[in-house]
């Protein structure tokens, strides 16, 4: 085990600097290698969720976009908009994470102010996700029943089905069934995303957390 050995530097030291030149480049070089592990897997989850995210996003932006000559234009803006803000996320976290792999700054405390400001980061990735999702399904909702009211193409009557089911559904029927749908998927999302983050980063978050409990048993 590289902690066992490390330990085995740690008190060694207290023998004499002299007898152990390279200790504390050893030291750091475990060090880096221990906590390299659980970084290098949270980058490369946020580069296959960034990866994930442009592909479904562009699909979706394209689709809006065409879509009926382009009716639903509002949503490929709305759609980027998120796109573009998840990317500035991805660059600020993938900066953070790059930098706690240094191996030649103070390890300890690096990784202790780092590490806070990633949990930081996943909390916020966490909250705006959840909060995000019934913002998206409300906007999304009225923006595609303004947008199928008759006539809104050269007088063509359109046969969308938002328009049959306002037709054929009492409003206030509608409109309860609606908000109530809102609520049901911005619950589901909530343990989804729980999970999900959990997943991808909440248990190599948990292992830096315990190398620097065993750094401190050092």
């Amino acid at each position: 085990m590289e902690l066992d050995s490390l330990k085995e530097i740690w008190k060694d030291q207290d023998k004499g600097m002299d007898q152990y030149p390279d200790s504390n480049a050893e030291i750091l070089s475990m060090l880096g290698k221990k906590s390299q592990s659980p970084v290098a897997k949270i980058r490369r989850n946020l580069l296959l969720e960034l990866i994930t995210i442009v592909v479904v996003y562009v699909a979706f932006i394209i689709y809006f976009a065409l879509n009926k000559h382009g009716r639903y234009w509002e949503l490929s803006i709305m759609m980027g908009l998120v796109g573009i803000g998840f990317v500035f996320y991805y660059y600020h976290k993938n900066k953070l994470l790059k930098s706690m792999q240094c191996v030649t700054c103070e390890v300890k405390s690096n990784l202790q102010t780092q590490l806070h400001l990633l949990e930081k980061y996943v909390r916020f990735y966490f909250i705006a996700g959840t909060l995000l999702t019934p913002l998206l399904y409300y906007l999304t909702g009225l923006i595609i029943l303004y947008k199928a009211k008759p006539g809104y193409i050269s007088g063509e009557v359109l046969g969308d089905r938002a328009q049959v089911m306002l037709n054929t559904v009492p409003r206030h029927q509608f409109f309860t069934e609606f908000l109530i749908g809102g609520v049901v998927i911005t619950v589901l999302i909530y343990f989804a995303n729980k999970w999900y983050i959990r997943k991808l980063y909440g248990q190599h978050i948990n292992h830096l957390r315990e190398l620097l409990r065993q750094m401190d048993e050092l």
